[in-house]
């Protein structure tokens, strides 16, 4: 993302990013399966969880106790019709699992997996954390807490949960990745390298942990490391253009940019819709002095994502190296437009607004860039110049600002 006290005109590299286990009149289930596209993505990384995680069998207090068969029979209806997306009528047969059997904490969980599937988060907790208290060592209801929890923004909670779970059941490869990734989110790489290295020796297949074992070091700025790792995910699951993207990325720090350009357009074949691999081959192909392809790759990255506002910066950027001052203020606008309360946005529109001959416009923008980062010194500088060129002919106010380009990672896009 781009740095609040550094230089602007940033060029912002997207890595793509670590990646969680997991998880005339229409009759009701007809609008249910409407629905259920958008929980798609959801189920699937919840089934990948179940397949990377033993803390679905993992034995809890309550794991002898004999539930009616009516109960159970709900149970069953009710996960069937989730498999299907059909999430509204999969809640009702819980329910009336837990009329039947209210102290059965596979029901409450189960119930509280429906919830998050509807994003209906305090819902969700509300049922692990009836299921934690009927049976405290429920390995399973913590690693399900601790996943609303860290999507909710309780990281601290999250790992909380997360260890408790691994402490229940140690082999449990899911919580050993999304602790991984909650440490990550928290900046601590050393302990989330260290969770996906136990991720990989429990799970050698799971592709997904291996990418995010080469996120956490690249981040960490071990570059070789990384490599091994997007290497190991592409040799798992070749058609998954995440780590071509990815190890692109890592062969661009490296220097090597040829071989980066191939990762991406690899990546590109996979998915041509992919916006970070055309954000990020755009990159490369500034990088080669291949102005005009970067721009082309910029303004396709918009085109698959209009609200993109790392590659609405590459080319605002790359439009003011040209000396395209209309295209840099239109692009910037974008930015700021996207990112309202980001002062460096702001500032980059007062460039290339100063350089378009827009001095009064310019002004504003570099004075919003200054009530929200008062302590920029160059923010204020560059105001104290466009105020003294006010009204002053032949004054230095539409010559372009100072800039430096520099790439830097900016999440998954």
């Amino acid at each position: 993302m781009i740095q609040r006290t550094r230089p602007v005109l940033t060029l912002v590299v997207a890595l793509s990013g670590l990646a969680g286990s997991a998880l005339g009149r229409q009759s009701p289930q007809h609008r249910e399966r409407r629905q259920s596209s958008t929980h798609q993505r959801h189920r699937e990384l919840r089934r990948v969880a179940t397949r990377a995680s033993s803390s679905k069998n993992a034995p809890g207090r309550n794991s002898g106790v004999q539930w009616s068969a009516a109960a159970r029979q709900e149970l069953a209806a009710g996960q069937k019709l989730e498999a299907q997306g059909l999430l509204n009528s999969a809640i009702a047969r819980y329910q009336k699992a837990l009329q039947l059997e209210p102290n059965w904490p596979e029901a409450h969980n189960a119930l509280g997996n429906a919830y998050s599937q509807q994003h209906k988060a305090s819902l969700a907790m509300l049922e692990y954390l009836r299921a934690i208290r009927l049976d405290p060592e429920n390995a399973k209801a913590r690693y399900d807490l601790a996943t609303v929890l860290r999507a909710e923004g309780n990281l601290d909670g999250a790992a909380k949960e997360f260890q408790r779970a691994i402490e229940l059941d140690p082999n449990n490869a899911g919580a050993h990745n999304d602790l991984g990734l909650t440490y990550a989110q928290q900046g601590k790489l050393g302990p989330a390298i260290a969770e996906f290295r136990t991720t990989v020796r429990l799970q050698p297949g799971w592709a997904i942990a291996q990418d995010n074992l080469g996120n956490a070091l690249a981040m960490a700025g071990d570059i070789d490391g990384a490599m091994k790792a997007y290497r190991n995910t592409i040799a798992l699951k070749p058609d998954w253009p995440q780590p071509y993207n990815n190890l692109g990325n890592a062969l661009r720090q490296s220097g090597n940019l040829k071989a980066a350009v191939e990762q991406y357009q690899k990546a590109l074949e996979l998915n041509p819709k992919y916006a970070a691999a055309h954000n990020n081959l755009g990159l490369a192909l500034q990088q080669q002095g291949n102005m005009d392809g970067a721009i082309r790759e910029y303004e396709l990255a918009i085109e698959d994502n209009p609200n993109y506002g790392t590659a609405h910066n590459n080319l605002a950027a790359a439009f003011y190296k040209k000396g395209d001052w209309k295209g840099a203020v239109s692009e910037f606008g974008q930015v700021v437009r996207l990112r309202p309360n980001d002062p460096a946005a702001h500032f980059n529109l007062g460039l290339a607004l100063k350089a378009a001959g827009e001095t009064k416009a310019a002004l504003q923008q570099v004075r919003q860039a200054q009530k929200l980062d008062p302590g920029n010194q160059q923010y204020q500088q560059e105001y104290e110049v466009l105020l003294k060129s006010q009204g002053t002919p032949g004054a230095d106010a539409n010559k372009p600002g100072k800039a430096v380009s520099e790439a830097r990672a900016d999440g998954s896009k």
